[in-house]
């Protein structure tokens, strides 16, 4: 039986030939994911897509289990995060839905839900979730056809939990202080503050939501003031109050839509959306959870316009499959 140095100088060896392998998975991947958000208006800050430098895949390889025994004794077979996605959202409940849409992309092999296995137990400590997923060999995602079968790790968490996160890991695991007492405590405290701010960033979303819902913002005074995408997203707040905000420079992209189907006015735009059936349009396009405004105001548009809508908009913005994702979309709203 080798002995683990020649298993690790082996798998060293077999790492270098994968690395430009897995830089093009990585990349593709982390694409695919960024457009899967962007077709659900899922509101997120960052996607980041990184492959594990070989001296992390080293330290993993030489990690001991609490027996003594060396827990990767099969090499890079065991490792599932040789390829690494980060989705770091502002909100902590628009984590879940991350994870339900990328469940619906990939196959899911593991979900681990720190955040709530934490709370359970009545811990303090690192939030997030992670998921470990495979690209499938049916439905590939756009751009993912050569990895057909790639494994790959996602950490989800919110821009504090990442902050946190990331000090933490360079404190205990890069050896740039000793851990004692005092740091742990401080860690303690510091993941408690998090998990509060967390809470009243969601408390903040809310009521601004609940604000806008409540508006009375009245257009007629200007019919004929042309829409700009804060216009947009004042209006769908209003419209759609049980649905999340999506980025806002998608509001701006919605403007532009509606632009090329001749509607360019806050008067126009809201004689159309004000007599949507929105929950018509959700059921058809049975959505796993409530679709962000610019989604579902997309879908609307597309039920509204049908294969003009297509053929008006499949240019307008960075997605070259658009045209495609549309004609689903489409069939679908007519099955």
């Amino acid at each position: 039986m080798e002995d683990h140095e020649s298993v690790v100088a082996n798998a060293l060896q077999q790492y270098g030939v994968l690395l430009p392998r897995l830089n093009e998975a990585s990349d593709a991947i982390g694409n695919a994911i960024r457009g899967r958000l962007r077709d659900d208006g899922l509101n997120h800050h960052t996607v980041q897509a990184r492959v594990k430098d070989p001296a992390s895949v080293k330290g993993k390889l030489d990690r001991l289990t609490a027996d003594g025994r060396f827990k990767y004794e099969r090499g890079l077979e065991q490792l599932d995060d040789l390829i690494g996605v980060r989705v770091i959202m502002f909100l902590e409940p628009d984590i879940a839905d991350v994870a339900t849409a990328l469940k619906g992309q990939f196959n899911c092999r593991e979900d681990d839900d720190k955040t709530s296995s934490q709370r359970r137990n009545g811990q303090i400590g690192y939030a997030g979730r992670h998921l470990i997923l495979e690209v499938p060999a049916e439905n590939v995602p756009v751009g993912c056809q050569t990895f057909v079968g790639e494994r790959f790790e996602v950490q989800i968490r919110t821009v504090l939990q990442h902050a946190w996160a990331a000090f933490e890991h360079d404190i205990r695991y890069k050896g740039l202080s000793e851990v004692n007492a005092e740091v742990d405590r401080a860690f303690t405290m510091a993941s408690t503050l998090i998990e509060l701010a967390d809470a009243q960033f969601s408390a903040i979303n809310d009521i601004v939501k609940r604000r806008q819902a409540e508006s009375t913002a009245d257009f007629a005074d200007s019919p004929a003031t042309e829409l700009t995408g804060d216009i947009l997203q004042d209006m769908l707040a209003r419209l759609l109050s049980e649905h999340p905000r999506s980025q806002a420079r998608q509001y701006d992209w919605l403007g532009n839509l509606l632009a090329a189907n001749g509607v360019r006015t806050v008067a126009d735009a809201e004689e159309l959306f004000g007599a949507a059936d929105w929950s018509g349009v959700a059921k058809r396009m049975d959505y796993k959870f409530p679709a962000g405004h610019v989604r579902i105001a997309d879908d609307f548009l597309l039920k509204t316009w049908g294969v003009d809508y297509i053929a008006r908009t499949k240019s307008l913005g960075d997605d070259p499959k658009r045209e495609a994702k549309l004609t689903y979309r489409l069939e679908r709203m007519q099955d």
